[in-house]
């Protein structure tokens, strides 16, 4: 039985989007690659980060009108339209990557674009919070191809610390998203209702879905194309969960996201309810965010240069002091530091993710070359899982006080210090 679905998904996949090889090299002189349009590449690559960081600023603004069109008010609830999407994102990864080196990148790209768009669609039509939900945990499915994709595109042509500063431009373009999508939710509600955002979702799902279709080349080789099967796919999971180093880059940079997924939760409710300035929300959401940029900026000049273990560690080692300054501060001022400090520490913060995160992506996929489609997946999974399981429970306990935060940021970044300085000598890369 197994055998047999093997074949159809095999067969079907690349028939879906009339992916046949005869045509792929007809097509061949008009597609983008690394020799023929780097910037291009770059640009599409990071459309595909961007549709996470979309899908859950865009509608940051809106969360207390979605309870309310469901007729709920406990805040706290409100914190599920993310987390309802990182399980699916999450969860899905694991998938993506043994089919991606199977049938190869683009069936996959165009599979999860497409179920992306129908899950925003069913968004709009959805009549209760469940089912809204719901559809959102498949956004997040659909959204994950593209996220794993990322990786495994950029390693099937680059390795090393030229992956990572490809990486770091990625996310610099990305970057814009959540700078401008609070603002952009708000100018959007102010022209009608919130349900408009929704639209937007399909609008960007349909765009990306297009310029992959026509512009984007497969990146998976023929003699490197894998069979679907359980064996291959048992042997290629073990090789990659026994890689140490992978597994604990893995690891932290999902703890790294955890403390950041527990802000993203409750920034709306911290600003709005705690500090009183919900009008300032974009503005403060989207200068915080823009620091993220910079530091991906930073870390794409100096990464070539001192590397990207040496940048990490040291982008980890200021977290962890900002984080403990910001622990002290808000128990000094009784759970609430003055705005003006928290705004600051969370800039420093971001801009420690933003030099850590595409090294350690670089450095956890550096060592599996032959695997990345799965090596790509559990990385995804294990990083994603993580950091919405441990945001999800370190933002629930959001009251009146910023102190779930401000201790969730501390003691994360502190066991992802530990762990990087515990497995820096088993770390090789060129």
């Amino acid at each position: 039985m197994w055998q047999k679905k093997e074949a159809v998904i095999v067969w079907l996949l690349p028939r879906i989007f009339n992916l046949k090889n005869q045509q792929n090299h007809r097509m061949q002189h008009h597609l983008i690659s690394p020799k023929s349009n780097p910037l291009e590449l770059v640009f599409l690559l990071a459309m595909f980060t961007s549709i996470g960081a979309l899908t859950i600023d865009l509608q940051l603004p809106a969360m207390p009108l979605i309870l309310q069109s469901f007729g709920l008010s406990e805040a706290n609830k409100q914190q599920w339209i993310i987390t309802a999407y990182m399980f699916g994102f999450a969860t899905a990864q694991i998938f993506y990557g043994p089919v991606a080196d199977s049938v190869g990148r683009r069936p996959v790209l165009l599979f999860g674009l497409v179920l992306y768009t129908l899950a925003s669609l069913m968004c709009i039509f959805a009549d209760s919070y469940v089912w809204f939900l719901a559809a959102r945990g498949l956004q997040g499915v659909g959204a994950a191809a593209c996220r794993i994709m990322v990786n495994t595109i950029t390693r099937d042509f680059y390795a090393g610390n030229e992956m990572a500063k490809v990486t770091s431009l990625v996310m610099m373009i990305f970057i814009m998203v959540p700078v401008f999508a609070p603002s952009f939710g708000y100018l959007i509600m102010s022209m009608g209702v919130w349900q408009n955002i929704l639209y937007v979702y399909v609008g960007f799902g349909l765009l990306v879905l297009l310029w992959t279709f026509f512009r984007l080349p497969e990146s998976l080789s023929a003699e490197n194309k894998r069979p679907l099967e359980m064996r291959r796919i048992k042997i290629a999971f073990i090789k990659v969960v026994r890689e140490p180093v992978s597994m604990a880059f893995a690891v932290v940079s999902g703890i790294i996201f955890s403390g950041f997924m527990a802000y993203l939760n409750s920034a709306e409710q911290m600003y709005s309810d705690i500090y009183q300035v919900g009008h300032l929300f974009p503005y403060l959401f989207g200068v915080i965010a823009l620091f993220f940029g910079v530091a991906a900026f930073l870390n794409a000049k100096v990464v070539m240069k001192l590397g990207a273990l040496v940048v990490t560690r040291w982008a980890l080692l200021i977290m962890v002091i900002c984080n403990l300054l910001l622990l002290l501060v808000t128990l000094v001022f009784g759970g609430i530091p003055p705005l003006w400090f928290l705004v600051l520490m969370l800039i420093i913060i971001n801009i420690c993710i933003g030099m850590a995160y595409g090294n350690l992506m670089a450095i956890a996929m550096y060592p599996l070359g032959k695997q990345a489609g799965m090596g790509s997946s559990v990385i995804g999974v294990v990083s994603a899982v993580l950091a919405s399981v441990l945001g999800i429970l370190i933002s629930q306990q959001l009251s009146t006080t910023i102190y779930p935060v401000a201790i969730g940021f501390f003691v994360t970044s502190l066991l992802a210090l530990f762990l990087v300085f515990k497995y820096s000598n088993r770390v090789v890369m060129h």
